[in-house]
């Protein structure tokens, strides 16, 4: 429930102009790199149509230029190599970058990340991730990454902020530094736990913070929605939804312990 307002407007209640507006100014990278590219279309296609329909250039070879440009800047390079390649003929990663290609060539104001790593090998993640921290920074805009790995978001510095969720629900948000050395919500510690560590006694003291199963997110738990799982749960937990609370400086939690 709620409604989504793009730069102080309602898109439930933009006319015709100011939705197009929005959809340019508002971009998809999506997770899966092999199921999102048309596989019958070559690289050029996939790109200088963007650029043509939204009028980016006023004639076929700035079309091709622009092109040219933002493959560049992605790493697909030199760009003759991929222009007349099709997906199927792509690694992932180079797959991955054309997806972020496309939603930066429009120099959109707002991106929607969608993990749009988790399909890559680790070998490929970083390079990806610099990719787009560097795209994202250099056309001024602002990006929602949405991810289950934490350690990813270093690439985006200590003070991103990060929103902990939980069957659609947040249960904690603060900056990134803030979310490492002191977690707060028994889920987002839980979260943090699961982070590999290559010293095997660093990993014997951990502690285990919640148990069981995820519920079926259509018929979700009363109360909080980790109770089932935490092993902190009291009684109020179970029947009472805790509200989100500023705990300390710009540090948010719902959870009853606090």
């Amino acid at each position: 429930k709620g409604e989504i307002y793009f730069q102080g407007t309602n898109i439930r209640k933009m006319n015709k102009q100011e939705y197009k507006k929005y959809r340019i100014n508002t971009q998809y990278i999506p997770q899966d790199p092999y199921a999102s590219l048309n596989p019958y279309r070559r690289v050029i296609d996939l790109l200088i149509d963007v650029v043509k329909y939204h009028k980016l250039a006023s004639t076929d070879e700035e079309a091709l230029e622009v092109v040219r440009d933002v493959m560049v800047r992605v790493g697909l390079t030199p760009p003759e190599k991929y222009l007349k390649r099709y997906p199927f003929q792509l690694s992932g990663g180079e797959r991955q970058r054309l997806s972020i290609a496309r939603a930066v060539v429009l120099k959109p104001r707002y991106i929607v990340a969608d993990e749009p790593v988790t399909m890559l090998d680790a070998s490929l993640k970083a390079g990806v991730m610099k990719t787009l921290k560097n795209n994202v920074r250099d056309i001024g805009a602002s990006l929602l990454f949405i991810t289950h790995e934490i350690s990813l978001l270093q690439f985006f510095g200590s003070q991103t902020r990060v929103y902990v969720m939980y069957l659609g629900e947040i249960l904690e948000h603060c900056r990134l530094s803030d979310l490492v050395t002191n977690p707060l919500h028994p889920y987002t510690k839980a979260l943090l736990d699961a982070i590999p560590l290559p010293d095997p006694t660093m990993r014997e003291s951990r502690k285990v913070s919640i148990t069981g199963q995820i519920p079926s997110p259509i018929n979700k738990p009363s109360g909080c929605p980790l109770h089932p799982r935490c092993l902190y749960v009291k009684p109020i937990c179970r029947d009472e939804k805790p509200p989100l609370k500023n705990v300390e400086k710009d540090h948010f939690v719902a959870c009853h312990l606090y």
